[in-house]
């Protein structure tokens, strides 16, 4: 507990003997002579929160923040009353025991409920934690939000609470007002992404539960030793609409990369051991409510899930300008209100779906180019026109040689081969997108063609002898390889033209014709070997292809 409370701030102070006046016989913990010790909570982005502790009984205080608010926030009524209705019925939540809309005993209005006793993660990766307790955690969480989104709203007894179908749309025009209202500076990236979302709004908008609008593992209280939640805290923007929504905010972080950090405690959590992936966490949740294991339009959930993030964070940094943040790292915000919407904006793509790991390679990829691949252009064309009429332009600089050094280093390499870089297709091509901006910067990931093509050949039909010869050096970038594919008398870009053909004579093939140029090759050949490897899928290609690839073994 100690961790996790302080001293009032100075700016959040209030009158607490008017506060013990109050609230003497209306809690049976507290009368006239009681001691009541009051200290604020370090978290809580929003509704300024406070812990009270009597003799013999613990409660929390959430209150709204001093100062100018933007309209329509800090509802702490709602908070309130969706906890009232949800504790009624089982669900694990504080128990709210008080509403007060006195302004002059605080300054402004307040609930009080039950302190509960257990665990809180501040850190979504889960320090300090087995990897076998970390995945019991997060599917306890998953579990949790589908119990939510399995009840029926007509039996809480929150009549008028939300607006029903259209949530998706409502969201986006909220978080943009928001957004708008709070931003000091104009951020293209926030205005570019607002728009894509109002343009690509869910076909379907129509199902309809209670919606917790913030779930995250920071705002659940776990049992001090089970994986089992027993508070789920902070229902500021709770309402009713879609359910699936929730759902990609609590998968956001998954898509954020391992290195990157919305607030100092806020990491993402790819790759950290025990943390389910996003498509088990997806498949318990849809298990728990008994419906289908998909997660239509993915993306726009993602998306628009950063989104809010990023217009939240907006508003968190307004109010540390106007002194009236309720958390210490307030100011932590404003940095990362226009990465949230450069990284969302991959994924708002229609047509192709990062993984989250592809997500995160991405932007550490990003990150490389920006630091160290983009600063080198002019180093690299000064050293082609210097060099433009001699035979050192063949050769690489040692400026690109450095770079595939840290590349490598940075565990930047072989990003096309799924069997080397974990990533998809689709994850390879948004990254030969960004690496596509710089001539010469696949070349620094080992990337190039047409070593891709010819290295993806050798592991897919290559023996384990060729493979050991040529894929094992041309992976670590020892030596280069080309691709000969120009015949004189026919347009050979078009495969089907060659004239080239293959025969196989007993456990021989027999390579009749002529090929002219080559992509790839390079000075300094020692060696040129033909790579064939007997089998159906191979003969089939190459019955088209006519024996156009010539591995040429390049000393580097």
């Amino acid at each position: 507990m100690d961790r996790q409370i302080t001293a009032v701030r100075p700016e959040h102070r209030f009158d607490t003997y008017n506060l013990k006046r109050y609230l003497s016989g209306k809690l049976d913990s507290i009368s006239g002579n009681s001691t009541l010790t009051l200290q604020q909570y370090r978290a809580g982005q929003s509704n300024p929160t406070f812990y009270i502790e009597t003799a013999d009984k613990r409660y929390v205080l959430r209150k709204k923040p001093p100062g100018e608010l933007l309209p329509g926030a800090h509802k702490i009524d709602r908070e309130y009353a969706v906890q009232k209705a949800l504790y009624s019925v089982g669900f694990p939540v504080p128990h709210p025991v008080l509403y007060c809309t006195d302004t002059h005993v605080i300054g402004t209005e307040f609930y009080i409920m039950e302190h509960v006793q257990g665990r809180i993660f501040r850190d979504l990766r889960l320090p300090g934690v087995s990897a076998a307790e970390r995945t019991a955690l997060y599917v306890a969480a998953v579990e949790t939000l589908a119990k939510l989104h399995s009840l029926d709203v007509r039996t809480l007894e929150l009549l008028g609470y939300g607006k029903g179908t259209g949530y998706c749309k409502r969201q986006v025009s909220t978080w943009t007002k928001q957004y708008k209202a709070s931003a000091h500076k104009e951020i293209p990236a926030m205005d570019k992404l607002s728009d894509w979302l109002s343009r690509n709004l869910p076909t379907n908008d129509n199902e309809v539960s209670l919606v917790h609008g913030d779930f995250r593992i920071d705002n659940l209280i776990f049992h001090p030793t089970e994986a089992r939640v027993l508070a789920v805290l902070d229902w500021e923007l709770s309402t009713t609409g879609q359910p699936i929504a929730d759902l990609a905010y609590f998968l956001m972080p998954h898509y954020w990369p391992s290195h990157y950090k919305v607030i100092s405690t806020m990491g993402g959590v790819t790759g950290v051991k025990g943390i389910p992936s996003p498509d088990d966490l997806i498949s318990i949740y849809c298990h728990c409510r008994g419906i289908p294991n998909s997660l239509p339009q993915q993306n726009f959930f993602i998306a628009m899930a950063i989104f809010k993030m990023a217009a939240i964070a907006q508003g968190i940094h307004a109010r540390h300008l106007l002194g009236n943040a309720s958390s210490l790292n307030a100011a932590e915000f404003e940095e990362s209100v226009e990465p949230l919407a450069e990284l969302a904006m991959p994924i708002s793509k229609e047509l192709f779906m990062l993984s989250p790991k592809g997500q995160a390679v991405l932007q550490h990829v990003k990150e490389f180019m920006r630091k160290h691949v983009l600063p080198a252009q002019q180093e690299v064309k000064e050293y082609y026109a210097k060099h433009k009429d001699t035979p050192e332009r063949w050769h690489t600089p040692a400026v690109i040689e450095e770079l595939k050094a840290k590349a490598r280093a940075a565990g930047l390499w072989n990003l096309f081969l799924p069997a080397e870089s974990g990533l998809s297709q689709l994850d390879y091509a948004h990254i030969a997108e960004e690496t596509g901006h710089c001539f010469y910067s696949p070349e620094v990931f080992n990337c190039q063609a047409p070593d891709t093509g010819n290295m993806e050949v050798l592991h897919l039909f290559g023996t384990e002898e060729q493979k050991r010869l040529w894929l094992e050096p041309l992976l670590r970038g020892d030596i280069r390889s080309c691709f000969c594919m120009t015949e004189p008398d026919v347009a050979s870009s078009d495969a089907t033209n060659m004239e080239c053909t293959l025969h196989k004579d007993k456990d021989h093939f027999i390579i009749n014709g002529k090929k002219w140029w080559s992509s790839g090759k390079r000075v300094n050949v020692t060696e040129m070997v033909v790579l064939f490897t007997w089998s159906h899928a191979v003969l089939r290609t190459l019955s088209v292809l006519c024996a156009c690839l010539a591995v040429c073994c390049v000393k580097q």
